[in-house]
């Protein structure tokens, strides 16, 4: 297999997933809570385009939230409450955010390329006329070309990961640069 980047948008091209079910709160993704609508609300603003509501919420976790390792359950609200996570809480909070600013957001999880190793890892997507990948503890909008999905769902699908962690055997043979 060859990972590479196009010219477009670190986008995921999936016709199969219908932007109107990535909008409503899950047991994991609270985006109806008050605290979380209001958030929302705030980092947005009435008159802000959904591109720009993407940046904004990423740019806010990513100088907001602290990068800290943590066994649990992730969720969007007690990220909020704690201020704090791995890319897992990270992915709910900005899937909450996203989605209480009507910009409908999952959650992906897989591989990412990072000091020269290859690490388990969770960021998002967004449909903005198409499924865009980002980032929020990396930083990135789109996400780059190192982030190598394997699910996609909330984090009960992170579950179908279980099987795959230990049993992939990745080699890096050519990197190009831009």
């Amino acid at each position: 297999m060859s990972v590479s980047r196009d010219n477009r948008p670190a986008s995921t091209h999936s016709p199969d997933l219908d932007p109107g079910d990535f909008l409503s709160p899950s047991p994991f993704v609270q985006s109806e809570h008050p605290r979380i609508v209001s958030l929302a609300q705030d980092l947005t603003g009435p008159s802000a385009t959904a591109r720009d509501k993407v940046i904004r919420i990423k740019d806010w976790l990513y100088t907001e939230i602290e990068k800290r390792p943590v066994i649990s359950v992730p969720n969007a609200l007690e990220t909020l409450n704690n201020k704090m996570g791995d890319c897992n809480e990270h992915a709910v909070l900005f899937a909450a955010l996203s989605r209480a600013s009507g910009v409908p957001a999952i959650i992906e999880a897989g591989l990412v390329y990072l000091n020269g190793r290859f690490y388990y890892h969770a960021w998002n997507a967004v449909y903005l006329d198409q499924w865009i990948t980002v980032d929020a503890l990396m930083d990135q909008f789109p996400a780059d070309a190192t982030h190598i999905r394997l699910t996609r769902g909330g984090p009960d699908s992170q579950l179908d990961l279980m099987g795959v962690i230990g049993n992939v055997s990745l080699e890096i043979t050519e990197i190009q640069y831009d």
